[in-house]
């Protein structure tokens, strides 16, 4: 798969995944949120919470599921560019006492409709 199509596709899942967030009343902070060390799909408010999200999406499930993506070493990444996050943007730190991890699982079908969206909170512990 080209890097454009990858590009589209990943833009795609993360405002799918930011209108399903908004819905259950997150509000947007920032999204794509990038630097050396890697990138943050959303940063979202959640109450008190500053919350940094990684968006997976497949079409289909045949080739494995977005949760298979969703590793250790890719959490680590988040949490090292969260960390920076919070470094380079110091006014958005100190509205916030503390801050998590989560994840949005997408899957369409061919057609490109939605299949199923899972929502995984607090992934790094």
């Amino acid at each position: 798969m080209d890097k454009t199509r990858n590009y589209t596709k990943g833009k795609n899942g993360e405002e799918i995944a930011k209108k399903y967030l908004e819905e259950t009343g997150m509000e947007t902070i920032e999204m794509n949120f990038e630097n050396k060390l890697g990138e943050i799909d959303l940063v979202m408010q959640d109450k008190e919470w500053l919350v940094f999200v990684e968006v997976k999406l497949k079409v289909g499930d045949r080739y494995g599921t977005p949760e298979e993506m969703i590793n250790k070493r890719k959490l680590g990444q988040v949490r090292r560019v969260a960390e920076s996050f919070l470094v380079m943007k110091p006014q958005i730190k100190k509205q916030f006492q503390k801050y998590r991890i989560d994840a949005v699982a997408i899957v369409l079908n061919e057609d490109k409709t939605i299949k199923r969206i899972r929502y995984y909170k607090n992934l790094y512990g």
